[in-house]
């Protein structure tokens, strides 16, 4: 029978990654009849990776009005697209990890929806649900929302998040049995996000995961993202929450500030690890999701063993006053201001060649002009000279501009409160570098051919008219 494979998260068990394997492997599940579309149209901060989102999706005219018949309409030309697949192979894989906490409120109707469809159409659904330990989950979740930066919750503290996390659904049992009464307890696939828990060939997430849908990995298979959404934590994670507050609503600003506490991650000392619970609070926290998860172990997998791995280490706890913080700070603004600086000699290199370039053809235009017309006027000359430099103009106007950016994101970086003075001082050298280019534009502006062109036309101008 036809299935739907519906990939419903949860949230930070690798779903990116799970994704952007089946958007690489595309092309060898199609071969042994599955596939995983791609829609043909996109929601607001969500990757088009994510093609199950548009069960759940929500888009609004404004901050307030929600446009539900816009999300109808997408709706159904998402069912249209599975449909139009299962015409071509017998199995279909969507994935969404909002699915999940999107089930807990108004948008679990879906599901009535959704079954309702697979009834008329003559397909089955299989749900493939991951499930993390709540601590972990709760600290990734967080995680997650400050490295994205673009809702309320990217400015939310640790200490008071870890007193109420009451943003994520971690009482699981409760959710899956509402799944259940609609779909069916025996079309839940639930699979434990623990790396000695993973099935299949090589006991790896992606083998455990085709596995779930009747598919053995093989050599065949490409892993080119094997940890595709980095998590921040610690240090990298609070810089980057507090960068939050800075922000603009610009999406290349965020990406660049997410890159630099990125790489402040992975540069990290040896030593920089904490635990974001203290082992006694982690300890309290598990208990109290201990009888749900119980149940989920016994109803859902048949075993008597607890559904989570029970160790909980006793590391050092993360506070923001921890002896790392000062040299985070340093390699996070330095990674900034490197890439900045690049950023810059790109462009200088950009306008030297623009202007050689210009140079260059305003000499092979003259050259050509007056071998085709030797006997034009120089009026003539000039009058046909500054049309065709007047697009070139245009290019160096488009390179102030860019250079004035560049100053924009330089007064944004001069604004951040900086205690180091070594770094003040690079930072005063990179706001002085962009002075300097832009001085450096506007005298290639004001001395561009086109300028001496016009003066030249309206001195022969004036004198004739004298």
């Amino acid at each position: 029978m036809k299935t739907l494979y519906l990939h419903i998260g949860t949230p930070k068990t690798a779903t990116t990654s799970l994704q952007m394997f089946c958007v690489d492997n595309q092309k060898l599940l199609n071969e042994k009849g599955y596939t995983y579309p791609i829609l043909d149209f996109q929601y607001p901060h969500v990757a088009l990776r994510r093609n199950g989102h548009f069960l759940v999706g929500k888009l609004y005219k404004d901050k307030d009005e929600e446009d539900v018949e816009k999300e109808i309409a997408l709706w159904n030309r998402g069912l249209d697209l599975i449909h139009t697949e299962f015409e071509r192979y017998d199995h279909v894989i969507l994935s969404d990890e909002n699915i999940w906490h999107a089930s807990v409120g108004q948008s679990f109707s879906f599901w009535e929806r959704l079954k309702e469809d697979a009834k008329q159409q003559g397909y089955e659904i299989k749900i493939i649900v991951y499930l993390r330990r709540q601590d972990g989950m709760a600290n990734s979740w967080l995680s997650q929302q400050i490295k994205e930066g673009w809702n309320k919750s990217a400015f939310v503290k640790w200490n008071n998040y870890k007193k109420k996390p009451d943003k994520i659904k971690l009482d699981y049992y409760s959710l899956l049995e509402k799944i259940a009464g609609v779909m069916g307890k025996e079309n839940i696939i639930l699979r434990v996000f623990e790396r000695d828990k993973f099935k299949g060939n090589g006991n790896t997430i992606f083998s455990d995961f085709l596995e779930a849908m009747g598919l053995e990995y093989t050599d065949e298979y490409q892993i080119k993202n094997e940890e595709a959404n980095q998590s921040l934590t610690g240090n990298s994670q609070e810089i980057m929450r507090i960068m939050n507050s800075l922000l603009p609503d610009n999406g290349s600003m965020r990406e660049l500030l997410r890159r630099a506490a990125a790489r402040c991650e992975e540069l990290k000392d040896v030593d920089n690890h904490f635990s974001m619970f203290s082992k006694e609070e982690a300890e309290r926290f598990m208990a109290k999701y201990q009888e749900s998860n119980d149940r989920i172990a016994r109803e859902y997998l048949g075993q008597d063993e607890p559904l989570f791995g029970s160790q909980i280490k006793d590391d050092e706890v993360w506070t923001p006053n921890n002896r790392f913080m000062y040299e985070d700070i340093i390699r996070f603004l330095g990674n900034i201001i490197i890439e900045q600086h690049q950023r810059i000699l790109d462009l200088r290199d950009d306008v030297k060649n623009l202007k050689d370039s210009r140079i260059q053809a305003v000499r092979t235009y003259m050259e050509e002009f007056e071998a085709e017309n030797p006997d034009a006027g120089k009026e003539e000359k000039y009058i046909t000279l500054s049309e065709s430099l007047i697009n070139q103009h245009q290019d160096v106007e488009k390179a102030v501009r860019m250079g004035e950016k560049m100053e924009e994101a330089d007064n944004r970086m001069h604004a951040l409160s900086v205690n180091d003075q070594i770094l003040k001082d690079e930072i005063t050298e990179l706001r002085n570098e962009i002075a300097r280019i832009r001085a450096e534009l506007k005298a290639v502006e004001r001395d561009s051919m086109l300028f001496r062109v016009r003066r030249k036309i309206n001195t022969i101008r004036n004198n004739k008219n004298a």
